[in-house]
């Protein structure tokens, strides 16, 4: 096929962009950058029968505005993009400078708040991801009353890192997930397994980039313990500007790799 130099011209300077549309596109990946979200949101339904899963891990989109209509939306974590933007920057930045907090060594940092009021800006407009963690447990006796959702693994062309957080009524610290030294069995967070439970936590990054971590949900009943599949989750955070257009090339092609990747689960 022939083009011509102006031709040429046009797709070398939009080509990131048509790339990262025909990835989002081809593979069905929905980016979600706003409202109130469930990023982990595990179920259990005794009575579901394949491809359904009895015990899973998923995300529940509950901002979605569709023709002035609210709905509520779930999706496999590999269907969907969390997007970290610029609002989150250094929204909490003590955190950061405190070694024996989060212990990271930049003084800057992106937060998604565990307070709502965190997340909107001056006008009350949503500004960035309210980001909950909700289950299900079928109206069942969990042991403990309680599921977890642990960090399996974190990629090694991540960014930078990553961690969950947040501060009691009493002011105490909680860090129950921290990449800074690698991943652990230690690295989980605990949600109430009763219909309807639901928590909030700071989910903090330390450097712009995109992040593929991989969660798994479990839950022990009548003695079996219960786990989902790996889920893989990615989460884009916004650098400055002048950055975006490099994002969005890096962007497309981890969409595409990573659907290949769990094509061939």
């Amino acid at each position: 096929m022939t083009l011509t130099v102006k031709k040429q011209t046009f797709l070398n300077i939009f080509s990131p962009l048509l790339l990262l549309g025909f990835a989002l596109n081809s593979y069905a990946v929905v980016t979600l950058s706003t409202g109130h979200v469930d990023g982990f949101e595990i179920h259990y339904d005794p009575t579901a029968t394949a491809p359904e899963e009895r015990f899973g891990l998923h995300i529940h989109d509950e901002s979605t505005n569709i023709h002035g209509e609210s709905t509520n939306i779930h999706y496999e974590p590999a269907e969907v993009i969390l997007q970290v933007n610029q609002a989150a920057f250094d929204s909490q930045g003590d955190v950061f400078t405190n070694a024996l907090r989060l212990g990271w060594a930049s003084g800057n940092g992106w937060v998604l708040p565990a307070t709502q009021s965190e997340s909107v800006d001056v006008n009350g407009d949503p500004a960035m991801l309210f980001l909950g963690v909700a289950s299900d447990g079928g109206g069942v006796n969990w042991a403990g009353n309680q599921f977890k959702v642990s960090l399996i693994s974190a990629a090694a062309t991540n960014p930078g890192d990553f961690a969950m957080y947040r501060f009691s009524s009493g002011e105490v610290f909680s860090n129950p997930i921290n990449t800074k030294n690698g991943v652990s069995s230690s690295d989980f967070v605990a949600v109430s397994s009763n219909v309807g439970g639901h928590d909030h936590w700071n989910w903090a990054f330390s450097s712009a980039g995109l992040y593929v971590l991989d969660f798994q949900a479990s839950g022990m009943l009548d003695g079996v313990l219960y786990l989902s599949e790996i889920e893989t989750y990615t989460f884009n955070v916004i650098p400055e500007p002048s950055s975006g257009a490099l994002l969005l090339i890096g962007l497309a092609g981890m969409v595409a790799a990573r659907k290949r990747v769990v094509l061939k689960e």
